[in-house]
């Protein structure tokens, strides 16, 4: 049943994606936005973002033994596949993609740049970045926001069920929208602890997704240390597995000087794609796993 609520609420949440529309994002960040401010020096306590993940977890596991004293197991498998449907994607991002690509291909490097303002780390949201380096920002920032709001959620969901899913999605919105920076840094640890391993599942799919013998020949020592940067572990693996240049504006323009103005919708289409067939890996590796009795 863990299978079907997956891939039931993986298809709503798709579809939802594509209209822009129903994203958790917004509720946490009016939900936090409520909380009550922080007196002088203590701007980093993060004590009520504690409670509340752990009391969230709590409910999650009691609505679990419920269904199961109740022997509601159907609407238990339906109730997950609403809350993954609820809890996974990052809407708006086609539209301000399909935007991007538009204008690189006039060559309006100024309107790629305001259709995906928004979307860019804040660390480089501010800067005039050169296209290609705002383009390669665009596609770090478009790998992990994938990895975490859908590979990471399922990962844990599979593992843990929804008491995991709660766990994952809630530290994401805690380190995301929590109202106080020093807050919002102390939640950047479990983020990092919840990403080491689907994070790493993630990069082997590449490999068997997209071009296997690249991202073998590929420098690979990074992939079970654990430190260093997620988002560098899946940009490297990502570019490895794919043999096109997508993540290689240099290269891409000295192999095809003429196809210069499509690459921005290029590259972004063929990340799209690498994350569509590992996800299709990963979802054929549950239903293997529901088949054989463990998921």
């Amino acid at each position: 049943m863990t299978f079907f609520a997956i891939l039931l609420g993986y298809l709503i949440r798709r579809g939802l994606d594509a209209s822009g529309r129903v994203g958790s994002d917004a509720v946490f960040r009016l939900w936090f936005s409520r909380m009550p401010p922080s007196r002088a020096g203590r701007e980093h306590r993060a004590w009520p973002g504690v409670a509340i993940l752990l009391g969230a977890v709590l409910l999650a596991v009691l609505i679990g033994f419920a269904f199961r004293y109740w022997h509601l197991s159907f609407l238990q498998w339906f109730f997950d596949a609403l809350m993954i449907a609820l809890l996974l994607g990052r809407p708006g991002w086609k539209q301000a993609l399909t935007g991007y690509g538009q204008a690189w291909r006039r060559g309006d490097a100024a309107q790629a740049w305001r259709e995906v303002q928004a979307l860019l780390p804040a660390s480089v949201r501010g800067d005039a970045l050169e296209p290609r380096v705002m383009h390669l920002a665009l596609c770090r920032q478009y790998l992990v926001q994938t990895f975490e709001h859908y590979f990471m959620l399922l990962f844990w969901f599979a593992v843990l069920g929804l008491p995991g899913l709660i766990l994952s999605r809630l530290a994401l919105a805690l380190r995301d929208h929590w109202p106080h920076p020093g807050g919002r840094a102390v939640f950047e640890r479990p983020v990092t602890l919840l990403a080491w391993i689907p994070a790493r599942v993630l990069a082997l799919s590449f490999g068997i997704a997209g071009d296997l013998a690249g991202w073998m020949s590929d420098r690979r020592q990074n992939l079970f240390r654990f430190g260093g940067q997620v988002e560098d572990l899946l940009f490297d693996s990502a570019n490895g597995a794919l043999s096109s240049y997508s993540l290689d504006p240099d290269g891409y323009q000295r192999v095809h000087p003429d196809g210069w103005p499509d690459y921005g919708a290029r590259s972004l289409q063929a990340v799209r794609d690498l994350l569509n067939r590992s996800l299709l890996v990963w979802i054929s590796a549950f239903a293997i796993l529901a088949i054989l009795g463990i998921l």
